[in-house]
């Protein structure tokens, strides 16, 4: 049966960060991302607003979306976030902003969001 209400406001979304080492090698971590549950009109907004981004050719796109700034609107928490001491990382603006500044975590971000709303992995 499926139930209109009672939905939850996020989805719990497993996201795999390949890093490299030094040596070429990668070596996978994950989390687990939390996501807001969105209204498909504004995933359909974000997605044309991604595409437009896909498609410009220069700054003058005024309707375009970084990636920076769709990766602050998606990543809302975490679990299994940890310091260098295996501490919990507690989840907020300023956590966010850091660990989305190491590379590659915020394409590896987009590319889970991108899979928990489509079921798909998304084409580079």
């Amino acid at each position: 049966m499926f139930q209109l209400v009672g939905q939850s406001d996020e989805i719990k979304w497993s996201v795999k960060v390949a890093f490299v080492d030094g040596n070429g090698k990668a070596t996978p971590k994950t989390f687990i991302a939390h996501f807001p549950r969105l209204p498909q009109s504004e995933i359909d907004e974000i997605v044309k607003r991604v595409r437009v981004t896909e498609e410009a050719d220069s700054d003058s796109v005024d309707d375009k979306l970084t990636d920076d700034e769709l990766a602050k609107k998606i990543l809302i928490g975490w679990d299994e976030v940890t310091d260098d001491q295996g501490q919990p990382v507690e989840f907020s603006p300023a956590m966010r902003d850091k660990l989305l500044e190491i590379f590659p975590v915020r394409p590896s971000v987009i590319a889970a969001w991108f899979e928990s709303i489509s079921g798909q992995k998304r084409k580079n």
